[in-house]
């Protein structure tokens, strides 16, 4: 029988990737005062990516879908800032979200039943989550946003441990993110 194999550090990239991401988010809630903005709208980003990884049926297309759903809520969040009325960024993120929902039924992803309930579920609490941010107080929707991000961790270590939706690299980047991010809008609400 052979022996099993050590961990290495190089086995670890996508934790020692997501580190780098934490610091500049924290950097981030440093550096502004609008963290209710900014990062209530990353809950539903979050339910995108395993969203859009779930539509395409491919695990390793989290790491796509990350860039791509950044960029939509980016591009929402430039708009609103232009005062450009319909592009509200916790709104469209969540429309977009659905409408991947959509695709995912378009493409005939519900024959899975529990995987399709259980994706549905998560976009519908993530989905909730961003909406409550957007409608209370910005103290109150950091703290929100950051119940939120620590609830994607819980999600993203589901989703590692059946490594079952996105590759379990994506799931542990993210994990690693969620919930030092959560802890700090936490610390931040409560300042």
């Amino acid at each position: 029988m052979a022996a099993p194999r050590r961990a290495r550090l190089a086995d670890r990239w996508p934790t020692a990737l997501a580190i780098v991401t934490v610091a500049f988010a924290i950097g981030l809630m440093v550096a502004v005062d609008d963290e209710a903005e900014l990062f209530g709208p990353s809950v539903a980003v979050m339910a995108g990516i395993y969203m859009l990884a779930y539509v395409l049926g491919r695990p390793w297309t989290a790491w796509l879908a990350f860039p791509v759903m950044s960029t939509v809520m980016s591009v929402l969040q430039v708009l609103h800032r232009l005062d450009v009325t319909w592009a509200d960024p916790f709104v469209g993120i969540v429309v977009v979200v659905v409408l991947l929902w959509l695709a995912a039924i378009a493409r005939r992803r519900f024959t899975d039943v529990d995987t399709f309930s259980l994706q549905t579920a998560g976009m519908v609490v993530f989905a909730v989550i961003t909406l409550v941010c957007a409608a209370v107080t910005p103290r109150l929707g950091v703290a929100v946003a950051g119940v939120g991000f620590l609830a994607h961790g819980l999600w993203d270590a589901y989703h590692f441990k059946v490594g079952k939706v996105v590759h379990r690299s994506w799931s542990e980047f993210c994990a690693v993110i969620d919930v030092p991010t959560g802890i700090a809008l936490l610390v931040v609400a409560l300042l």
